[in-house]
């Protein structure tokens, strides 16, 4: 690096990120059609519930909350599209209503990529957080986030039941066990192998969904689909609320590299899901209507 830029990087950089990150904002909020979806009450108000427990936890230690924003940021968005997927699936009476609820399905993962790439803009150098968090400090983080995704649930429908599976949950629990289980080699801390059973149930919701929305399609159960498909869309909820908590607890990788790598495969799984289950109307499907 020539000393000519170092100046510039030294005086100017924190202003040239704050500009660049204006002038983006600033080309997303002419789309008025984005900001619609965006502030959509289905999709900002479950999604900014879901980031209190990081807030929360980062001001009870008194540390800079960004980074914990940014771990928590991706598995919000998620958690969010498959609420927002659940419910039409039960409550949907007629196709219309599917397609009126698909854009809020994919806007909140696309708010959760912003936001977390956004934040990093303006956060402090990526630190890993070496201290390990007891098993204690993780379940009332866990508790927390479990009753913001409480409330996230009430707000989004009013049979909220829904969001309560029972196989989901022992699904959820099976996962998080084989991954301490098979801890022997990596010997991760207890929250960082709280945050990859997160992960993993995601993975698993992924090829469940598709594999048993085949099945169903394939013999035209089509009065069958909408329950079957509950339990896999509610282990992603479930993977992700623990991914939640973890990343409150400040649970993060040696590298940002690593972090990014994991949000784009949580991206990467709830993509699968809903593009081979819930896809959007093509081009040539609109024009045809």
């Amino acid at each position: 690096m020539s000393s000519a830029t170092l100046p510039l990087q030294e005086y100017k950089w924190p202003v040239f990120k704050a500009l660049s990150l204006l002038f983006l904002a600033v080309l997303f909020t002419q789309n008025r059609r984005w900001l619609e979806v965006i502030f959509d009450q289905r999709v900002i108000l479950p999604f900014l519930l879901l980031l209190i427990p990081a807030a929360l936890v980062a001001a009870v230690r008194r540390e800079n909350p960004m980074w914990a924003l940014i771990a928590c940021c991706v598995p919000a968005g998620v958690a969010v599209g498959a609420i927002n997927l659940v419910a039409p699936l039960v409550e949907s009476d007629s196709n219309e209503e599917l397609v009126v609820a698909s854009p809020v399905v994919y806007t909140s993962i696309a708010l959760g990529l912003v936001l977390a790439y956004a934040l990093r803009v303006i956060a402090p150098p990526y630190e890993s957080n070496p201290t390990p968090t007891r098993p204690l400090g993780f379940g009332l983080s866990l508790l927390l986030t479990v009753i913001c995704g409480a409330a996230a649930f009430i707000i989004r429908s009013d049979e909220w039941w829904v969001f309560l599976n029972a196989e989901g949950l022992l699904f959820t629990i099976a996962v998080v066990l084989c991954c301490f289980a098979f801890n022997d080699k990596a010997q991760l801390t207890f929250c960082a192998v709280m945050a990859r059973g997160g992960l993993f149930c995601c993975f698993l919701a992924a090829i469940t969904a598709v594999t048993l929305y085949t099945a169903s399609a394939a013999i035209m159960d089509l009065k069958g689909i909408g329950p079957v498909l509950a339990q896999p869309s509610n282990l992603i909820i479930y993977g992700t609320l623990v991914a939640i908590a973890a990343g409150a607890c400040g649970v993060r990788p040696p590298e940002d590299r690593e972090l990014l790598t994991r949000d784009w495969h949580l991206t990467e799984a709830y993509v699968f899901i809903t593009l081979i289950i819930y896809p959007p109307q093509t081009l040539r499907e609109l024009m045809n209507l």
